[in-house]
């Protein structure tokens, strides 16, 4: 359930309205990592609904699993907790705090191994133009509460491939990264990624790892997300909006 209905109480100047509004859903995921047995390894905070794809996208993301190959089943129990039963278990520690929905990398140190995409991906910049009028008329839940922020995943050509809604902009990078491991695309070395926010550091991260060749956001992007994206040969472009937008890194792909 990604949106619950509220009462509430609305004041306009010197009234009082009572009324009933629409407001996104934040829950905890309880996401365990298991091999002969089960152990908590994040907290995750965020919007019900994809869970499957979230887990997978996350711990691919924190180097738990290599691929899908790694995974030998995903169980969610009830409605907030997930387990994945992996065929081994790598070196990587559990979280001991909760990933809240606005910071993927709260917590845990700053490392990261760069990946150099190979991809020779080339889109002409109206089709870049065009993804966020996409992306927005696909927000279902965003457009009925105001407070999710989305992934979407683009081919060349513009067409939507997948879209994922989340309070955490991070969260719904994984539930992209989840469903391309499922589908074994991954590296997506054809695709254009697009989130609704800021460029950070954790949105990068995910791009790369999912080998992506061209990151684009509606607002601006962080002095190591345009680091990591020069040093990946990945294609990072801030403030799309309109018929505008800035490359930062890697302009030949922009035709």
């Amino acid at each position: 359930m990604q949106i619950k209905k509220i009462n509430l109480e609305r004041i306009r100047e010197e009234e009082n309205i009572e009324g009933e509004d629409y407001i996104a859903v934040e829950e905890p995921m309880h996401l365990k990592v298991c091999k002969d047995s089960c152990e908590t390894f994040a907290v995750v905070m965020r919007t019900p609904g994809n869970d499957k794809e979230l887990s997978l996208g996350f711990l691919y993301s924190e180097g738990v699993i290599n691929g899908i190959e790694d995974v030998k089943k995903v169980v969610e129990r009830g409605s907030n907790t997930v387990e994945v039963w992996v065929n081994r278990l790598s070196g990587v520690k559990a979280r001991d705090i909760i990933v809240n929905s606005s910071c993927g990398v709260c917590g845990r140190a700053l490392l990261y191994t760069i990946s150099i995409l190979k991809s020779n991906l080339k889109v002409h910049r109206k089709v870049i133009f065009s993804l966020p009028e996409i992306l927005r008329e696909n927000q279902n839940a965003f457009n009925v509460t105001g407070g999710l922020h989305a992934a979407a995943l683009f081919n060349s050509s513009g067409k939507l491939l997948k879209i994922y809604e989340d309070v955490g902009r991070h969260n719904a990078v994984d539930k992209i990264v989840g469903s391309l491991l499922l589908e074994k695309g991954v590296p997506a070395d054809e695709c254009i990624l697009l989130v609704s926010g800021r460029l950070g550091y954790e949105i990068v991260s995910k791009g790369i790892k999912a080998g992506i060749p061209i990151i684009a956001g509606i607002s601006a992007p962080t002095s190591l997300a345009v680091q990591m994206a020069e040093e990946a040969r990945v294609t990072l472009i801030g403030f799309l909006r309109g018929d505008s937008f800035n490359i930062y890194s890697h302009t030949e792909r922009i035709i």
